[in-house]
């Protein structure tokens, strides 16, 4: 090839990379690597300094050599005093004021300029930078008719991978994002025109948005890119490309084990994770929505269920569920024909409200214990927590007066969560930071057995052990205060959800009289994500109620290029309080929800629906 072929051939590639026509694309590179670069390209760690400011445009100390391309956004700010330790008179560092964004648009080997976002206040000797952290990206795909869901998913996992590998990126999946843009009424093209975006970073705490637009052109699958960063959703890159002939499709039953599935005939049952994530499902009585999960309303309830658990006991094999008012405690058997038979009710006392009640086994004999946390606004009380047990059909205390929020969670995955975990009450953020027991329960007292290693924003509501990371690995899912679902090995995240899950529980305001006055501050508990092997593999999958949207869950499972973070409809017309399953043959477990539906606008009357769902 001569050297004027060869240029027209590279220049025909670049177009393809950075043009959205139609025209451009049809010459695009077969591999995602060079999308990956160009992303990449626009986060580089640099800090610089300003060093001259003139009529709007700076012009910084950094250049083609420090890595910078145009098109970069950096953080401007302002050093301030030096921070000494107090007792070595260590220099830890400066003060800063953040004092607006600038965006390069000319880079030269040793500097560069560029121009300042509306009231960013900048002048020589102030500062630019970009993050040597991990910069947080989430992922929105859009998939028009046409284009098979299952090579979009595929796409999608690839380009993941792909930047996850980098080292560069903390990326997660948007779709809730763009579920909520679809019930907006915000158009696909609008959307890569970057319009009625400015209040996605408020709704959904995010900093950069990579939208990955699937169409069909000329009869293949195209996809439009567009990266925007908040605030103001300014685009940062505008390519499209088809989808590279080396993606394939993932075939449907290939989830968390991340290998080969044996070939399904016609006539075998899909697993309820593929039924789950595709919506081949039939409406069902309780719900006329299309591509509902069947489900079946088992028992109603003339109160607000506030919590939920569901058991198997690992000696009788009975199937209970525990679910409190506020008041009282229930205790039902779950028989077979899907009937739940009393066993007990317990009222709690008036000095404080129960909040949480979940199901465990807390001595070797294979007792059934109900762990409840309760809590008080009075100052004297607070946490009040206390465990419950059966003797001679009722209801009898275990255990009482205690101070510390609880947890039980099954940490040898044999199904049962046999082992206690508390974490201490603070007066300023209610759960204390980093800080977990392990506990026993012996002659009605809970006795430490030593710290537990959790990530620092674990919180004692709204977590679960799980093995979704791989067989014999045992993974911390829980709900941080952000509403984002985390999954962690010891104190490692491996995970975290762009997307928001969580919320619709009652709230715990804890009174505080630093400021003149005193004043509520206001904490929420999160319902328990549940974990459970969805499609027979031995690998579990996370399933948590998703209250923000009506009538959806997020189901978080392990696939070939990592974490999968996909929202479902899930026919359940409420709030989902909690979720529970049922042991079913093979790969086919039957979900229990408790929905709540309230009868007046504050939210404080109302009835509870426990739905299962069916079989095919």
């Amino acid at each position: 090839m001569s050297p004027s072929a060869a240029r027209i051939v590279a220049l025909g590639v670049l177009v393809a990379l950075w043009g959205s026509g139609t025209s451009g694309a049809q010459t695009a590179a077969p591999t995602l690597g060079v999308l990956v670069d160009q992303v990449q390209a626009l986060f580089p760690k640099v800090d610089g300094e300003v060093i001259e400011v003139q009529t709007g445009t700076v012009t910084l100390a950094l250049g083609s050599r420090d890595g910078l391309v145009a098109g970069v956004e950096l953080a401007l700010y302002r050093q301030g005093r030096e921070l000494r330790h107090p007792k070595t008179g260590e220099v830890l560092g400066r003060t800063e004021q953040q004092m607006g964004r600038l965006a390069v648009q000319q880079v030269f080997e040793a500097y560069s300029t560029g121009t300042v976002s509306p009231g960013s206040e900048v002048q020589p000797g102030d500062r630019a930078r970009i993050s040597a952290g991990k910069i947080k990206l989430s992922v929105v795909p859009f998939v028009e008719t046409g284009v098979r869901d299952s090579l979009a998913d595929a796409a999608i996992h690839e380009l993941m991978d792909a930047l996850n590998r980098t080292g560069r990126f903390q990326v997660g999946l948007g779709d809730a994002i763009g579920v909520w843009l679809t019930q907006q009424g915000v158009k696909r093209e609008d959307v890569l025109a970057g319009k009625n975006l400015d209040s996605v970073a408020e709704r959904f705490k995010v900093d950069n948005v990579l939208v990955v637009a699937f169409s069909r052109v000329q009869n293949k699958p195209y996809m439009d890119i567009r990266l925007f960063s908040f605030p103001g959703a300014s685009s940062r890159l505008s390519t499209a490309l088809f989808v590279p002939a080396t993606i394939k499709p993932v075939a449907k039953g290939d989830y968390s084990a991340g290998g080969k599935r044996d070939s399904q005939t016609p006539n075998q049952q899909r697993s309820f994770l593929a039924r789950l994530l595709y919506g081949e499902l039939d409406a069902g009585t309780y719900s006329s929505g299309e591509s509902a999960i069947p489900l079946k309303e088992v028992a109603k309830f003339p109160f607000l269920v506030a919590s939920m658990d569901v058991a198997v006991g690992s000696k009788d094999k009975i199937t209970r569920m525990v679910i409190t008012d506020g008041e009282r405690v229930f205790l039902y058997r779950i028989t077979p024909e899907r009937i739940l038979e009393p066993e007990w009710t317990y009222r709690t006392d008036s000095r404080a409200r129960v909040f949480a009640v979940q199901l465990a086994e807390l001595s070797n004999d294979g007792a059934v214990h109900v762990v409840v946390n309760r809590y008080s606004q009075i100052p004297a009380i607070l946490i009040n927590s206390l465990i419950l047990t059966t003797k001679d059909q009722k209801a009898v205390v275990a255990a009482e007066e205690i101070t510390d929020i609880l947890l039980a969670v099954d940490t040898n995955g044999d199904g049962v969560k046999k082992t206690l975990w508390s974490q201490s009450f603070v007066q300023t953020g209610f759960f204390k930071q980093g800080d977990a027991t392990r506990v026993s329960l012996r002659n009605g007292k809970l006795v430490s057995e030593g710290r537990v290693r959790v990530p620092s924003g674990f919180r004692a509501t709204g977590a679960v052990h799980s093995n979704i990371a791989g067989k014999g690995v045992r993974a911390l899912a829980f709900i941080d205060e952000f509403n984002r679902l985390r999954i962690a090995i010891d104190t490692e995240e491996t995970f975290r959800s762009a997307s928001p899950v969580g919320t619709g529980m009652a709230k715990l305001g804890v009174e505080s009289q630093v400021e003149r006055g005193g004043r509520t501050y206001i904490y929420y508990p999160e319902p328990m994500p549940l974990s459970v092997d969805l499609d027979g593999d031995g690998v579990e999958e996370i399933v948590v109620p998703q209250n923000q949207i009506p009538g959806r869950l997020a189901v978080v499972y392990k696939g070939p290029a990592g974490y999968r973070f996909q929202t479902v409809n899930s026919g359940f017309e409420g709030t989902v309080m909690a979720l529970g399953a049922v042991p079913g043959d093979g790969a086919t477990p039957a979900l229990v929800a408790a929905v709540v539906r309230y009868t007046n606008f504050r939210n404080t009357e109302g009835e509870t629906q426990i739905i299962m769902t069916t079989s095919e």
